[in-house]
């Protein structure tokens, strides 16, 4: 490990922390308490930890906080490839510790919750209760999996027939595209509306907080590796099995691997087409190639 970047990837860490952290939380008071918040409600929660997140960590790391972020700055951005593997790593960890804190602080809950719909944690249906570390297609609290009072039909997973797998990959494929392009457009040096840096995560969080509201119910949203793997790979430990990996219906792939094929594809639009349509300057550079940048962007 370069221990010079040894700061970089602690950041990193922490950031994914506090957006899974925060995050998540909103997603455990609607499940475990009851709370029941509208969806601009859990997106403005999901912003706000993003934006927190940047604002806590952005001068340490550049903010990544996103295995597909991390990839498109290696790919497009001259961020050194030989840190990718290390950022990545990090960021897993942290949404890790994340969920390992909210199971610390709410363990009791989650087994009153489960014990509640009659339901073993790993057993089908307890994606219910599940679903508030990792994402799950489709949501299974708006779409319904079944009546929760009968947990012999929990497993009748009517929710399924309404969304499927390659509709829920679609949605975080097309929603993280369309966050790495934010993410861009606000970094462009170019964009006569780029916010000043103290206002870019509130910008950012705005962002998270409308692609929450658009996806939330084909995939429970996760845009973020990181955010999905990290939670996931502590649910296998504390004994999720299945509903972990692979998940209910076999869908962790659509909310890792969507996200981050969807980054590379938003990197590549902006790169290749968006960037030819902005004014040009006296001392532009090629598309997508901005000498004056530092190795780490500042993104989310």
């Amino acid at each position: 490990m370069d221990r010079s970047w040894l700061g970089h990837y602690l950041g990193e860490a922490a950031g994914v922390f506090l957006i899974v952290l925060f995050g998540d939380a909103v997603v455990f008071a609607a499940v475990l308490m009851g709370a029941g918040p509208d969806l601009m409600t859990i997106g403005l929660g999901w912003g706000v930890a993003v934006g927190l997140a940047v604002w806590a960590n952005a001068t340490i790391s550049g903010a990544h906080f996103n295995p597909g972020v991390t990839l498109v700055m290696a790919w497009r951005r001259n961020f050194p490839w030989k840190h990718v593997a290390p950022y990545l790593v990090f960021q897993t960890i942290g949404g890790f510790l994340a969920a390992a804190v909210l199971q610390l602080i709410y363990s009791g809950m989650i087994n009153h919750k489960l014990a509640s719909l009659g339901l073993a944690k790993g057993a089908p249906g307890s994606q219910l209760v599940g679903m508030v570390f990792a994402p799950v297609t489709p949501n299974p609290g708006l779409v319904g999996i079944g009546p929760a009072s009968v947990a012999s039909r929990l497993h009748v997973a009517d929710g399924w027939t309404q969304v499927a797998l390659w509709q829920g990959f679609a949605g975080e494929f097309l929603a993280t595209a369309l966050l790495v392009i934010f993410i861009l457009v606000l970094l462009e040096k170019r964009n006569t509306f780029g916010p000043a840096a103290w206002f870019f995560p509130l910008a950012l969080g705005l962002g998270v907080m409308m692609l929450v509201v658009f996806e939330a119910g084909p995939s429970m949203v996760s845009l973020n590796a990181a955010r999905d793997f990290g939670p996931r790979l502590f649910m296998w430990f504390a004994g999720w099995g299945k509903i972990a990996f692979p998940g209910p219906r076999g869908d962790w792939w659509v909310t890792t691997i969507g996200p981050t094929v969807g980054a590379l594809a938003g990197g590549g639009f902006y790169d290749f087409v968006m960037t030819r349509w902005f004014p040009k300057t006296a001392d532009e550079v090629p598309p997508g190639r901005h000498e004056e940048e530092p190795l780490i962007e500042h993104a989310a």
